[in-house]
Formats: structure tokens, C-alpha cells, sequence
């Protein structure tokens, strides 16, 4: 799976765990599927003055980070994302998760049940029920 060394939680969507760029072409990519860097420079463009070898950069790191695979044709590199965006989010969501249950077990697992409970009062059973659930489970 592919991998990120930073979490920023003040930032929005993909950029707590991507660049800038990085989180607009990987959107991008999602959208679009297969292209070339040439395609992805002149859709960013419009909204960014971007060089082109910038774009072809990113997009090179991106593929090192296994989120982009790339194949030459001809003389242009073509990519597809390597992974789709609800694998990418759930990746992050358990990296963010184990790093927390690492080093604030307890802390991280009374905020989220109070974050859950707070938008739906019933997660409470609902969750007593998947706990009785899995105690039986493990009792067979």
C-alpha cells in the first residue's frame, strides 16, 4: 500500500497526508484515470502557473510512493493511480489510528466513541452489540 510520512490534521482532504500538488494530482488522477503528465500540466495549469517538469516531478514521486504506476510509451510516461481512493483513505485512516492506539489507547478509543456518539446516539448499543458479538466469537 502506499505510504506517507506526515499527518497535518489543521489541513483539508488529501493534504493532511499529501502535498499540495500531490493531493491536486492524485484527485486529479482519480477523476480521470489513465493520462500522461502533459494531460495532468494543462487541466492543473489552468487554476496554477505550474512548470511542466514540476508536474512531471511530482508525478515521478508520487509513483515512488506506490500511489501512481507509470508505463513509457513512446517517449511519455503514462500513469494510473496504483490504488483507488477509498483504499487510499482507509490506509490512512488505520495508520492514523494505530499510531494513535500505540501511544493514547484509552484517550483515542473514549474520543471516538464521543465523536460517534455525539452524531448518533444509538453508536452506543450498536457498539455493545459488535463487542457481545465478537465475545462470543472468540468463546467458540
Amino acid at each position: 500500500m502506499a505510504s506517507f510520512n506526515e499527518f497535518r490534521p489543521h489541513e483539508k482532504g488529501m493534504k493532511k497526508v499529501l502535498g499540495g500538488l500531490e493531493a491536486d494530482i492524485m484527485e486529479l488522477m482519480w477523476k480521470t484515470g489513465r493520462c500522461c503528465v502533459r494531460d495532468v500540466h494543462r487541466v492543473l495549469r489552468e487554476n496554477k502557473d505550474l512548470a511542466y517538469t514540476t508536474v512531471m516531478t511530482v508525478m515521478a514521486r508520487l509513483a515512488t510512493k506506490g500511489l501512481l504506476t507509470r508505463e513509457l510509451v513512446e517517449d511519455a510516461y503514462y500513469y494510473e493511480t496504483a490504488v483507488s481512493k477509498p483504499e487510499f483513505e482507509s490506509s490512512i485512516v488505520s495508520h492514523v489510528l494505530d499510531g494513535l492506539l500505540e501511544s493514547f489507547s484509552e484517550q483515542t478509543i473514549s474520543q471516538l466513541l464521543g465523536k460517534a456518539e455525539a452524531k448518533d446516539k444509538n453508536v452506543v448499543d450498536a457498539l455493545a452489540q459488535i463487542i457481545d458479538g465478537r465475545r462470543k466469537e472468540s468463546r467458540r
